[in-house]
């Protein structure tokens, strides 16, 4: 382990391109934070010098043998996976980096075990349509089990799981570069040719359709939208069944595609109201995204009880859930806008506490209590054979108390020396496709590869290395 004041991150993150959202959160922002906090020690009287994180894509994490992906994770004190715990192999990964005396905890900021039909994951995670064996959320659970921690922006997942592991409450944090310096507001409506409207806004993905069909908001907005003919709903993100089912008249309705995460809050400034619709228990597992989110933009907001944005009470308007409430809260609103606008304004200071660079500390509280509640074994070796190049051998298995020991005998099923004669050639072959520069920041190495040989590793290690005598 590295001294009392340097800190070592690993996180194996889990978006793709295609579906970049919750690793920003979760992972990029906080390995941003820790390392520019590092490098300019004299702004954080040095309290976090030694510190490093690093980013490793959860396909990279999987090829754990390479010795690019060693090199990163090896030094680490704590290892975070970002919820593709899926398979049987991420199992394999975890208990290997534990016997090697690795912290490893497990980040989720959703209840898959709770996804509602609405979710294009429901299939996935909740019907197995993957056909995995065994099924996801078995996975799932089996690794939060074997894991040392599960860390969650939901104190509500965290209760949910505390009778299987441990959990840590992390935020979802935001990059002061991003919000402290925004455009207007009219500025924004003049770019995104809204001006004059009043602008109700709201963003999400594709897991927010049953927000709004069961959180009385889609009734209230055509009742709105009549009353208030200049009202405009912004309908943000990825799910233009939102936009295509909100029953107001085309004019009072717009859709805004969405943009780069650094673009984003430059959108959110635009709003003069902001929503924040819930609707089951699904919901009730969110964070606390959308109200920081319109409260750092100076944007006064209207949400739904629960556990979300309970810690954001008094600095916007809550309702109760599946409320009739919202048509005379957004008339309410409406009508006392200038007012409310004023006073979101003053409360932007409150919101920027939450900015990641000014939540180190609360990082490391938690990281270094994971890392101290770890228990070394954790971690199983599977059945591992030892060769070296000039023939001579040594086996090691696991005994009945899940130690590793020598052992003279050579058990019934040890690989035939033809099959490790290949396995070793396949291993120098590997090795030598694998000699490559790799970026630290965001390895993303390609399977196709290698597969087989991670495959084979699962049964069969090898190394070059005789082990010490």
């Amino acid at each position: 382990m590295a001294d009392h004041k340097s800190l070592n991150i690993v996180i194996a993150y889990a978006d793709g391109d295609m579906e970049w959202n919750c690793s920003q959160f979760r992972a990029l922002d906080p390995a941003n934070a820790i390392n520019y906090a590092a490098e300019h020690g004299e702004l954080y009287h040095h309290a976090y010098d030694g510190w490093k994180a690093k980013l490793v894509h959860i396909s990279g994490f999987l090829d754990y043998l390479s010795p690019a992906i060693q090199d990163i994770i090896a030094p680490s004190d704590l290892i975070i996976v970002q919820r593709n715990v899926i398979t049987p192999g991420v199992i394999d990964v975890i208990r290997y980096w534990q016997g090697m005396n690795k912290a490893v905890a497990i980040d989720l900021d959703d209840d898959y075990p709770g996804l509602p039909w609405s979710n294009p994951a429901h299939g996935f995670w909740a019907q197995n349509t993957a056909k995995l064996d065994p099924p996801p959320l078995q996975i799932l659970e089996q690794g939060l089990r074997l894991t040392n921690a599960l860390i969650s922006p939901s104190r509500q997942i965290l209760r949910d799981w505390s009778h299987v592991c441990r959990g840590y409450h992390v935020p979802n944090f935001y990059r002061g570069d991003w919000w402290s310096t925004l455009p207007t507001r009219e500025e924004m409506k003049a770019k995104l040719n809204l001006t004059g409207r009043i602008v109700i806004g709201w963003g999400g993905s594709v897991s927010h359709y049953d927000s709004w069909w069961g959180s009385g908001l889609r009734e209230a907005a055509r009742a709105i939208a009549l009353a208030y003919p200049n009202v405009v709903f912004l309908v943000c993100g990825n799910d233009l069944r939102i936009y295509n089912q909100l029953d107001v008249p085309l004019h009072n309705k717009r859709y805004q595609p969405g943009v780069a995460p650094e673009n984003w809050p430059k959108i959110v400034k635009a709003f003069d109201i902001g929503v924040a619709p819930l609707s089951g228990t699904f919901d009730q597992r969110r964070s606390w995204i959308k109200t920081s989110e319109y409260g750092l933009a100076g944007v006064p907001w209207i949400a739904q009880e629960g556990e979300p944005y309970r810690e954001h009470a008094g600095l916007g308007l809550l309702i109760p859930p599946a409320s009739n409430l919202w048509e005379k809260s957004l008339r309410d609103t409406l009508d006392n806008l200038p007012e409310l606008q004023a006073q979101a304004q003053e409360r932007i200071p409150l919101y920027q506490q939450w900015f990641i660079g000014n939540q180190l500390s609360l990082l490391e509280q938690q990281y270094r209590s994971i890392i101290a509640n770890a228990s070394a074994d954790n971690g199983q070796l599977p059945q591992v054979y030892w060769v070296n190049w000039q023939g001579q051998k040594k086996e090691l298995v696991e005994t009945p108390d899940n130690t590793v020991a020598e052992c003279a005998a050579i058990p019934e099923n040890q690989p035939s020396p033809e099959l490790l004669a290949v396995a070793n050639q396949f291993h120098l072959d590997f090795l030598e496709s694998k000699t490559m520069a790799v970026e630290l920041a965001d390895v993303n190495l390609v399977q196709a590869a290698s597969y087989d040989l991670i495959q084979i590793m699962n049964q069969l290690y090898l190394s070059d290395v005789v082990p010490s005598q």
